[in-house]
């Protein structure tokens, strides 16, 4: 730049230009790929998170050991906040801030969860997910299927339970993750709808061998009970909830 030009770009306008172009949060999303990973899907994924404030990692998915992919997955990057996404799905905009949003106003939080809806192959919205605008429950998260997506967490909390993943759970690790974290702060719901989770024949959590399912309870049901007491957290009886005793 010409010496003459120096006072136009010290001046207060580059200085408003320059606050503007601070750097923002953004996570460290990774997605899993593999050879057979369906690739007009993926491009949907790929635009759907276009404008999102993420750092997109593709990672190769480990065959046979998907608790190694992710873990790889998570320790991408320098941000404090980690996430992930699946190649088929899709993000509703504005999802993963957010998530950013609800973590920055809640500092003791482990990490913060939207809703899902439920899509056919085609996109069509099949419908909401089951607990659709309920607040965190540690005691539903012995349900693999309840805080799916889109989920954000604190790297720092998230950091511990890596080499566990890699050594233990072939299958199921983001569950354990999940619950374990639970350890070091509450979730945060964010009660708005925030991804959209395609349902097919080939869905990864079709295959999850029932034994590795009740394992990977046992291993968070002290931390989700834990959880439950500290937070108070309650399910109700179907005869409670309607009002009525036996």
């Amino acid at each position: 730049m010409p010496h003459t030009d120096r006072a136009r770009w010290d001046g207060p306008l580059w200085k408003e230009i320059a606050k503007g172009m601070e750097h923002k949060v953004k996570v460290d999303t990774h997605v899993l790929l593999m050879p057979d990973t369906h690739q007009g899907w993926w491009e949907e994924c790929k635009a759907s998170v276009r404008e999102e404030p993420i750092h997109l990692h593709e990672i190769p998915g480990v065959k046979g050991h998907l608790g190694k992919a992710r873990a790889n997955g998570f320790r991408q990057g320098t941000s404090p906040y980690v996430s992930c996404i699946d190649p088929d799905d899709l993000v509703i905009p504005g999802a993963f801030q957010a998530c950013i949003d609800a973590l920055e106003a809640n500092p003791d939080a482990c990490g913060a969860f939207t809703d899902e809806l439920l899509i056919d192959i085609n996109g069509r919205t099949i419908k909401p997910g089951i607990w659709s605008g309920e607040t965190w429950n540690p005691l539903l998260q012995l349900e693999p299927k309840y805080l799916h997506h889109i989920y954000v967490m604190r790297r720092s909390c998230v950091e511990p339970y890596l080499t566990e993943l890699e050594e233990k759970w072939p299958w199921l690790g983001d569950f354990v993750l999940k619950g374990l974290i639970c350890k070091h702060g509450p979730w945060i719901h964010v009660n708005r709808f925030g991804y959209k989770w395609r349902i097919h024949r080939t869905n990864n959590h079709k295959d999850f061998p029932v034994k590795d399912v009740y394992a990977a309870r046992w291993q968070v049901i002290p931390t989700l009970y834990e959880a439950a007491i500290k937070y108070k957290a309650r399910l109700a009886t179907p005869a409670a909830a309607q009002g009525t005793t036996s």
